[in-house]
């Protein structure tokens, strides 16, 4: 911590026995006070093996990545390695009122891959919703004035576990209600609703209105296939079923499942499956 007027409102460490490699290890949750201009913590000279989460309870503060510099009032918070030479967080120059925020950080290399692979995928900067357990499950220590907690590995692996499912549950939320997860959606719907028959990629984003290719890359980013894998996987899917139950025909399931003939399904079902649509039935 640099110079300047600072406060440890309450804070919980925890000492972990016999760490684990690959469980994550919490170090501290800690609720603080800044008001001090030369409070400014850079990311470069601190520890590598170290990712931390932050969140302003009152106040403002300030969190700048790369060339990019956010507000950090209530609500609002960030995550990310302490030692990312990217990184930087700040009491503003010109603010009058203290800056109340919560952060809890861990130890490890298992923490800081969650962390770097959290950021990739929802960003550094976090909008926390009113309410979120991510905050309540933090302040459920603040009982523990300058407590210590001597923890075994799994115990220290749970509480870590704990407070990345608290965040990435809302994370995901959000993530749900973004444009490119509907659209996928929409996608994956509409090719639900046909499966008797083969929908191209051009007749999808027809629908959609959208351009191919941008369909294309939204749909592999999401789910690390293609449109065209995705339909003949629930093909394949909704061809075992009927196979199993016995009622139908391979030439009937054939049509069913969008086959132009017994012989196509038959050979797609063995190069999916491993064995023939015959076997597979016995």
């Amino acid at each position: 911590m640099m110079s300047g007027q600072w406060c440890r409102i309450w804070e919980t460490r925890f000492m972990v026995k016999n760490p684990m490699v690959h469980l994550p290890v919490p170090h501290e949750i800690v609720f603080e006070r800044q008001t001090s201009p030369k409070y400014y913590l850079a990311g470069t000279g601190r520890p590598q093996e170290m990712a931390q989460i932050v969140c302003t309870i009152a106040g403002e503060g300030m969190f700048r990545y790369g060339g990019t510099v956010w507000k950090l009032p209530p609500g609002t918070g960030f995550m990310c390695c302490l030692g990312d030479p990217e990184s930087a967080y700040f009491y503003p120059p010109q603010a009058v009122e203290p800056w109340d925020f919560l952060w809890v950080d861990f130890i490890g290399e298992t923490a800081v891959n969650i962390i770097n692979e959290m950021s990739e995928r929802h960003g550094h900067f976090i909008r926390f919703p009113e309410g979120a357990g991510f905050i309540k499950y933090l302040q459920s220590y603040r009982y523990q004035k300058r407590s210590m907690r001597f923890i075994t590995a799994t115990e220290g692996g749970k509480i870590a576990c704990d407070i990345f499912a608290h965040l990435g549950t809302f994370l995901e939320i959000n993530d749900n209600d973004s444009r490119n997860t509907l659209l996928v959606q929409a996608a994956q719907q509409l090719i639900m609703e046909n499966l008797n028959r083969e929908l191209t990629l051009k007749e999808i984003a027809r629908r959609l209105q959208v351009s191919r290719e941008h369909l294309s890359r939204v749909f592999r980013e999401q789910t690390q296939m293609s449109p065209g894998a995705f339909a003949l996987e629930e093909r394949m899917n909704l061809a075992r079923r009927l196979l199993r139950s016995h009622l139908y025909s391979c030439e009937e399931i054939a049509e069913m499942t969008g086959f132009s003939s017994s012989t196509s399904f038959a050979r797609a079902f063995k190069t999916k499956i491993g064995i023939s649509p015959t076997h597979f039935r016995k």
